[in-house]
C-alpha cells in the first residue's frame, strides 16, 4: 500500500466516526459545505456537499442552545450558592439577635432585681423582720455580755478586722462621727454614702460594718449574733453621747 493510500485510509476512518452538533462541527460547516466520504468496493471519493442555510441555522441554534444551557446552569448554581449564603447570614443574624435579646433580658432582669432589693439589700431590715432587742435600752445583761465579746471578735470578718479595730474597746469609743451622739435610728455617713440609707437602726449599722469594712456577709436577721451586737451598740451610743448606760 502506498503512502498516499495510507493517509487516505486514516482520513476515512476519522470521517466515519459520529459527529455531534457542537463547536467542531460548526468549524466544518463554516464555509457553507460539509465533507462527505463515500466508499465503494473499488474506490473511495471525497466530496464537498453544499449545506443549506436551514442546516447551518439548525447547527448554529443547537450550539447556541448548548452554550445558553451551560450559562443558565452556571447562573442557577451561583443563585443557589448565593441563596444558601444569604440563608446562612440570616441564620447568623437571627442567632446574634437572639443572643443579644437574651443578654438584654438578663441585664434587665438583674436591674429589676437590684431595683426590687435596692442598693442596701442585705443590710437594711427585711419587711418581715422584727428585732429581739430594745433600741431604747434595758436589754438583758447576758445579751450585752455576748455583744461585748462579739464586738472584738475578728472571726466575724474575712480580713481580720473586728468592730473594736476601728472603734476601740473598754470605753475608748473612737472612730464615730458626731451624728453617733443621736439615739438610733440616726444618720451614719458610711451607710448613707455606700448604701443610700439616710438613717439606720442599731442592727442595720452592724450589718453595714459587716459588709463594708469587715468584708463579710451580713449576719442572720433575728440571729443571736446580730441581736447581741445591736443591743451592745445601743449602750455604746449612750456612752458616746455621755448619757447613762448599762455597760
Amino acid at each position: 500500500m502506498s503512502q498516499h493510500d495510507e493517509k487516505r485510509r486514516k482520513l476515512l476512518g476519522r470521517l466515519n466516526r459520529p459527529l455531534a452538533y457542537s463547536a467542531p462541527l460548526l468549524a466544518l460547516v463554516a464555509g457553507g459545505a460539509i465533507l462527505q466520504a463515500t466508499a465503494s468496493d473499488s474506490s473511495t471519493q471525497l466530496e464537498m456537499t453544499p449545506v443549506s442555510k436551514t442546516s447551518l441555522l439548525l447547527a448554529s441554534n443547537h450550539a447556541e442552545a448548548e452554550a445558553q444551557g451551560e450559562a443558565e446552569g452556571e447562573a442557577e448554581a451561583e443563585a443557589e450558592a448565593e441563596a444558601e449564603g444569604d440563608a446562612w447570614a440570616e441564620g447568623e443574624a437571627e442567632g446574634e439577635g437572639e443572643a443579644e435579646g437574651e443578654g438584654e433580658a438578663e441585664g434587665e432582669g438583674e436591674a429589676e432585681g437590684d431595683a426590687e432589693g435596692g442598693p442596701n439589700a442585705g443590710v437594711a431590715r427585711p419587711d418581715d423582720y422584727s428585732p429581739d432587742y430594745s433600741e431604747t435600752g434595758g436589754n438583758p445583761r447576758e445579751m450585752l455580755a455576748r455583744g461585748k465579746a462579739l464586738y472584738s471578735d475578728t472571726t466575724l470578718s474575712t480580713n481580720g478586722l473586728s468592730c473594736a479595730t476601728c472603734h476601740g474597746s473598754e470605753g475608748s469609743d473612737t472612730g464615730y462621727n458626731a451624728t453617733f451622739q443621736q439615739p438610733f435610728p440616726h444618720r451614719v455617713a458610711m451607710a448613707d454614702d455606700q448604701f443610700g440609707m439616710s438613717e439606720v437602726h442599731a442592727d442595720e449599722m452592724v450589718q453595714v460594718c459587716m459588709v463594708a469594712p469587715m468584708a463579710a456577709e451580713p449576719l442572720e436577721w433575728g440571729g443571736e449574733e446580730l441581736t447581741s451586737l445591736a443591743a451592745y451598740m445601743v449602750e455604746v451610743q449612750k456612752r458616746f453621747a455621755g448619757e447613762p448606760h448599762d455597760l
